[in-house]
């Protein structure tokens, strides 16, 4: 591994044992050892019609997940001489997904908007994909960086406090998406996804906004895509079950947030319902079915530390052990949080400190990157 363009708290993480043991796949990645799940996806071949009907791709979604975890049983020698196939088991989960823009169901709003017609639902993102910007960001967490990431227009999402309100919320109504962001297809994508690549990114890191809307722009990418590097999914993880069978088998790391420990937060205060109940599925999907290798983001705020903070702990430390936890402690009222009396201050030294405390005591694994 080159550490020549990281930060200096690097070097001492990767020293860590249950860093190297609960991020080995990661690493190997960056040491040109192993290969990143997505191009293993494109060396499955996958037979399939487009007039065949939704259901029946999804069947042989399933099929075909069970037959790439198996394929990753093989050694790396074995998965490097692999050739790339015409149609593949990426080509599959694109199909399904533009398919599932004509109804969108890709996050737990479900609103059924026909984005294929321009149809806007919450997070008003019509078919096309929207990038704000793209470029290696060193203040992610000192594993990832420098991180190629690249942030895509709009949420589905409205969290009061938001700290990126101007690409997620407020521009809404206001401006032209197109006058705010550059519109990309899965070709433009890949290219900058290489780009980013070239200049020495650790990983491709999908964050915004939110990547879900964009679900079918990255995947599609993916087949276009040919750099053996780290594929990280950065979400608020309001994803379906659907849109996640979608992604799980090609992403290589999970940064997901973990925000509140009850659906009532989460209600009031991003306007989702059933936030916990959803998120805390779908961290177990990760953790347990796909790559395991996870940082939840857990962003302590103001007066929620009982009832968000651990709960969520308790959750983490119960359902999924092998996962890193950031705890962090950048939360300032921004955006509409000064109207929420229960949040319109930072927390204090004496909350963040409870929380670590607590983590500690379950043995949660969060020094390393807090």
């Amino acid at each position: 591994m080159d550490f020549r363009f990281f930060r200096p708290d690097t070097i001492p993480v990767w020293q860590n044992e249950q860093i190297i043991t609960r991020f080995k796949n990661y690493k190997a990645i960056l040491d040109g050892k192993n290969i990143a799940r997505f191009l293993i996806a494109k060396t499955l071949s996958c037979d399939f019609k487009k007039e065949e009907s939704t259901e029946n791709l999804e069947r042989i979604l399933h099929e075909k997940s069970k037959e790439f975890n198996e394929l990753l049983k093989n050694s790396n020698a074995v998965l490097k001489n692999r050739d790339t196939v015409e149609r593949s088991y990426l080509n599959l989960a694109e199909e399904i997904s533009y398919r599932y823009l004509t109804s969108c169901k890709f996050c737990e709003r479900r609103c059924g908007a026909n984005r294929i017609k321009n149809e806007l639902g919450f997070c008003m993102i019509p078919k096309d994909s929207y990038v704000t910007s793209a470029f290696l960001h060193m203040g992610e967490e000192s594993v990832l960086i420098p991180s190629g990431t690249i942030f895509f227009q709009g949420c589905n999402f409205g969290c009061v406090f938001c700290q990126n309100f101007d690409i997620s919320q407020t521009w809404k109504g206001k401006a032209n998406i197109e006058d705010v962001s550059q519109k990309v297809d899965k070709i433009t994508l890949a290219r900058i996804a290489e780009r980013l690549a070239n200049k020495g990114a650790q990983n491709i890191n999908y964050v915004g906004g939110d990547p879900i809307p964009n679900i079918h722009t990255i995947i599609g990418s993916l087949s276009i895509q040919v750099s053996n590097i780290c594929q990280l999914w950065n979400s608020n993880f309001y994803l379906t079950n659907e849109a996640l069978s979608l992604i799980i088998d090609f992403i290589d790391f999970w940064l997901p947030d973990f925000k509140y420990g009850n659906n009532q937060c989460g209600e009031r205060l991003s306007g989702v319902k059933n936030y916990f109940d959803v998120v805390s599925r779908n961290h177990k999907r990760i953790h347990d079915q796909g790559s395991g290798e996870i940082i939840i983001r857990h962003l302590v705020m103001p007066g929620h530390v009982e009832c968000c903070s651990k709960p969520i702990l308790n959750f983490i430390a119960k359902e999924i052990p092998k996962c890193v936890v950031n705890i962090m402690s950048q939360y300032r009222p921004e955006y509409k949080a000064h109207e929420y009396p229960d949040i319109k201050r930072k927390p204090t030294r004496e909350e963040l400190l409870d929380v670590k405390q607590h983590a500690s005591k379950l043995d949660i694994l969060y020094e390393p990157v807090s």
